[in-house]
């Protein structure tokens, strides 16, 4: 058995848990079926809501404390030595952690079926398959992003586990209306699709990509080395799932070629702000990746390349190719919203470059908190003082509207930013490190 399942199965279950989860599952079942006048439908509801707080919430905490608490306790790099693979480390953990919550979950599930099929105005098979898939989702999600956490230190500052917990409390809402709301038919690149399939299917493929990321990330953090095509394979994966809602329908306002290269674009800024404050940046990163090029060791050097310039460089190939590629019968729009996709795509680089100004320095500390405070400062109050004082040229100095109508002089200011943001970052690599 994998080393990992079994001590967390050790550790999760007991023979008084074993015995006393059923009986007090039992017991809940009564209490609603004598208060409900016998009715099973209001108990088939109470499973529900049941196995929501077990599996999707207090499963959602032990998840990312599987990864949290070793760390806090100082035995992860022990962990991280030992001769378990990163795939068994991946799914030990996602059900050792989680194996108790399962198993009292599991009961409820059964109960939910049983006594909602027929009683309930839900689709109920289809309701408990959804139900698993989003408890899966948010498994790996939280192992995932605990693993990213880890590498970051803030296991030791906050937590991470009851911080999951409360976000799956946030979604709780929205996910039960989501799901029992469902009705008809939703519209997806030109094809209907039953509104409950389509939600189920997306929550099985998402909850593979969350379990398969979660993956990589532990495939990291136990030296495994691998190439980085997931990253981009996932980024083409969300630009063609999100654009089939804006694509070929009805009321489209965007052709197929624009809705993807708009969502592309979209989901590729948003992983490179999140990918450049979540991994390890610094000046040795660098010094690896050259160091690697200069023996012309291509591969080891894809190994080692962090996510945020894949991402990065896929929202400029999608901003290029809105600026210069539009044709057919979405030319128009394209060349509309062209010029905005570029601006955006170059206000990422901007920001990125200033991150590295600050994590080049020669003792750099606080480097996420210190870019944080500059973009603040370069989004928001310096335009906003400026506006204010009826200087608001300067404030388009500043912060280039790129979203205007005529918008070429914007994109060469923020173009011209990003150029000496880029070259002052590399002024102090060579300055400090070089």
């Amino acid at each position: 058995m994998n080393a990992e399942l079994q001590r967390h199965l050790w550790l999760e279950f007991s023979a008084h848990r074993l015995i006393a989860t059923p009986l007090l599952i039992a017991l809940v079942a009564l209490l609603v079926l004598v208060i409900s006048d016998g009715g099973l439908a209001p108990v088939a509801m109470a499973a529900g809501y049941g196995f929501l707080g077990l599996v999707v919430l207090w499963g959602t905490h032990n998840a990312a404390e599987s990864i949290l608490e070793e760390v806090r306790a100082r035995t992860w790099d022990t962990q991280r030595m030992s001769s378990i693979g990163p795939w068994a480390m991946t799914w030990g953990k996602l059900a050792g952690a989680t194996s108790f919550t399962w198993y009292g979950g599991a009961m409820c599930l059964a109960v939910f079926v049983v006594a909602g099929v027929g009683r309930l105005e839900i689709a109920v098979l289809k309701t408990a398959a959804v139900m698993l898939a989003g408890s899966l989702l948010l498994h790996a999600m939280a192992l995932n992003v605990a693993l990213i956490g880890s590498r970051r230190a803030v296991a030791q500052r906050a937590p991470g586990g009851l911080l999951f917990f409360l976000f799956a409390l946030v979604l709780l809402g929205p996910s039960i209306g989501l799901v029992t709301e469902a009705k008809g038919v939703l519209l997806w690149w030109g094809l209907q699709f039953p509104h409950i399939d389509f939600v189920l299917a997306s929550l099985i493929v998402f909850a593979a990509w969350a379990v398969f990321g979660a993956y990589r990330s532990m495939c990291g953090e136990l030296q495994s080395r691998t190439l980085p095509w997931a990253l981009a394979a996932f980024l083409v994966f969300m630009a063609l799932y999100l654009a089939g809602f804006f694509a070929l329908g009805p009321k489209r306002t965007l052709g197929p070629l624009e809705a993807v290269l708009v969502c592309g674009l979209g989901v590729s800024v948003a992983a490179e702000y999140f990918l450049l404050f979540a991994e390890r940046i610094g000046p040795m990163t660098l010094r690896r990746l050259l160091a690697h090029a200069e023996r012309r060791h291509w591969r080891r050097a894809l190994e080692d390349l962090p996510g945020w310039p894949i991402a990065l460089a896929m929202a400029l190939a999608c901003a290029t190719c809105m600026f210069l590629l539009p044709a057919g019968e979405s030319a128009a729009p394209l060349a509309k919203i062209g010029g905005a996709g570029l601006g955006v795509a170059l206000f990422a680089l901007r920001d990125a470059a200033l991150l590295h100004i600050f994590a080049f320095a020669r003792q750099p500390r606080r480097v996420e908190a210190v870019t944080l405070l500059y973009l603040a400062l370069l989004y928001w109050l310096i335009p906003a003082l400026l506006e204010a004082m009826g200087a608001e040229s300067v404030a388009r100095i500043v912060r280039p509207n790129v979203f205007a109508e005529g918008a070429t002089g914007a994109i060469a200011v923020i173009a011209a930013q990003a150029a000496l943001a880029t070259t002052i970052a590399a002024w102090r690599w060579r300055r400090n490190y070089h």
